[in-house]
């Protein structure tokens, strides 16, 4: 079986695409790469072939928009010469050209297509995304979502497919995760060495709940002087001003770092080694890579009550629940963390065999090739 594996921004997402083609390599499936300028192998042996700039920050949108075609046009060239059984792919970038080639294979080749969906629709939807999506999912022939609550939602949305659809979760991270002591992170970082810290990592997106963890924080730092939250991660098709003004609103002082930039790989390790607590404090998400990503470094969640979350997080087990949305839902659920300092290294143990036991990447292609490549 051979499948060509399309990710247009496997900078950010490889920890999904590069072991899920690892795992159908490792069922006999032969894997064709097709990714970004993502340029590390990151353990993935199967071949590659580099073509989207999609990602890219220093590139305007014409460029992009000429890069996305003729990344097509030769998606569409690699199909026709090597006779691929599977065109997989999990992302709509721009969803009227997706649209337009992925109807012109269908139309025009015996392929099977399956679709991974880690967004049913782009949290920064344009006027045209509902229809070209409901276009491009009624072209596949099978549809992969990631937790029961995606399930759910997908089928409201589109009902009339529910039957193309599957439920195969994100699997673990774990192969990722390169770990340092928690005294050479904050020595890196320069962080004090006497504090608690509370981390918030990644992509700043609206729907994240930055603004709303920050005024949680407010709200119990006077309580807790030991404690430190560091932000860090880029502002992504955001404003960061509402966060910025609460910042200046709130005398915050040395209880606060915020290191707004992108975060490359290599020092992934530091932010995470250094945090005692790591806190998710979405008002919405599809899925639930990022618990996947906390629970590989071993750290306890403070998480909003979302089904991609809760499916993983038990509140006292392996985590706190705090209502999304809700700044004192979320200052007490940081209480809740904080005063059993003491147990949280064991809480996030538990994470993290959930983790292991429950999202293993061979199981997972294995379900993949069973139920989604294999015609039915």
């Amino acid at each position: 079986m051979k499948v060509l594996l399309v990710d247009q921004i496997a900078k950010v997402n490889y920890k999904y695409t590069f072991p899920l083609a690892n795992g159908l390599e490792k069922h006999g499936a032969k894997v064709c790469l097709v990714i970004d300028q993502k340029q590390e192998d990151e353990n993935c042996g199967c071949r590659k072939i580099r073509l989207f700039n999609t990602d890219e920050k220093n590139i305007g949108k014409i460029r992009k928009l000429t890069n996305y075609l003729s990344s097509y046009r030769y998606i569409v060239k690699l199909l026709k010469t090597e006779k691929f059984d599977i065109l997989h792919t999990e992302w709509y970038t721009f969803s009227p050209i997706d649209y337009l080639f992925i109807s012109l294979i269908k139309k025009h080749m015996d392929i099977r297509y399956v679709a991974t969906i880690h967004d049913i629709l782009p949290f920064n939807q344009k006027f045209y995304d509902m229809y070209f999506h409901r276009k491009l999912y009624a072209s596949a022939d099978s549809i992969i979502l990631q937790a029961p609550s995606n399930m759910e939602r997908f089928t409201k949305l589109f009902p009339e497919l529910k039957d193309k659809t599957t439920m195969v979760p994100h699997g673990h991270m774990l192969d990722y995760i390169e770990k340092c002591s928690c005294e050479e992170a904050r020595e890196k970082l320069n962080l004090p060495k006497e504090k608690t810290i509370l981390l918030f990592f990644g992509q700043i997106k609206k729907v994240k709940g930055v603004d709303i963890l920050l005024k949680a924080f407010a709200k119990i730092k006077g309580q807790h002087p030991e404690l430190l939250l560091v932000v860090a991660g880029s502002v992504w098709k955001a404003d960061f001003t509402a966060c910025e003004e609460i910042i200046q609103a709130n005398d915050f002082a040395d209880s606060l770092r915020t290191d707004i930039r992108y975060i490359p790989d290599d020092q992934v390790k530091y932010y995470y080694s250094a945090a005692d607590i790591t806190v998710l404090p979405y008002t919405d998400v599809y899925q639930s890579g990022v618990i996947q990503l906390a629970y590989g470094y071993s750290k306890p969640v403070v998480a909003t009550a979302l089904p991609a979350f809760t499916q993983f997080v038990t509140e006292g087990n392996t985590g706190f629940i705090a209502e999304p949305g809700d700044v004192d839902s979320l200052a007490d659920a940081l209480l809740r963390a904080v005063e059993r300092k003491d147990e949280l290294e064991q809480i996030g143990i538990k994470g993290n065999a959930l983790v292991r036991d429950q999202l293993d990447w061979n199981e997972l292609a294995k379900r993949i090739i069973d139920e989604c490549y294999a015609i039915k």
